[in-house]
């Protein structure tokens, strides 16, 4: 093989790259598709009739049936929409603040993903699960607001954490990165502050 071959030239974190985001808009794309059809399916006549013997419509028995597809969908897109945000926030030879914030901000797309679908779940299997619950409603919403907190939690804790690598990447880009004299200078105005006094 030649020197000019692309394929012994070609950058592997490239490659990774194009992998990962053809694999995540194939996710996106086919979760679309599933929404366009759904709805176009809950259009024809006959779907807001009772399924023989439930409460349930035929409706409301196509969108659980989608929902759970598009959850599966989506936990399968978590990881890879995370694994995309790392890709498109790492810079090599970066500081360790923008490695902190680009880890995180991979983390928290992953949590958000999750907590999008518990979400979609709870909005789409209420018309199935809530008939049969009869008085007991109120157990479906607890039950899907306790999964939701898991996911909040993790967000949270992530974007707690990214706050103060953050706000350093963002004075390095605003007033440029810290001179060894000037965390040195910094360390000794309060020192200086006390003697004043």
């Amino acid at each position: 093989m030649s020197d000019t071959d692309p394929s012994t030239t070609a950058d592997p974190s490239r490659t990774l790259d194009r992998d990962t985001v053809r694999s995540a808009s194939r996710i996106a794309l086919a979760a679309g598709a599933l929404v366009a059809v759904l709805y176009l399916f809950t259009l024809l006549p006959g779907m807001r009739r009772i399924v023989p013997f439930t409460p349930v419509t035929f409706a409301a028995a196509a969108t659980a049936v989608a929902t759970v597809a598009a959850v599966a969908l989506l936990a399968v897109a978590a990881p890879k929409f995370a694994s995309l945000t790392r890709l498109t926030l790492h810079r090599s030879g970066a500081a360790e603040h923008v490695e902190t914030v680009a880890e995180n901000a991979g983390a928290m797309v992953y949590w958000l993903v999750v907590l999008a679908a518990v979400l979609v779940a709870h909005r789409g299997l209420a018309g199935v699960v809530t008939p049969l619950l009869d008085g007991l409603a109120w157990t479906y919403d607890a039950a899907f607001l306790i999964a939701a907190l898991v996911p909040l939690v993790f967000v949270v804790a992530r974007l707690t954490v990214t706050i103060d690598p953050l706000s350093v990447l963002v004075a390095d880009r605003v007033a440029g990165p810290e001179t060894d004299g000037e965390s040195a200078g910094a360390e000794a105005t309060p020192v200086d502050d006390e003697a004043d006094e």
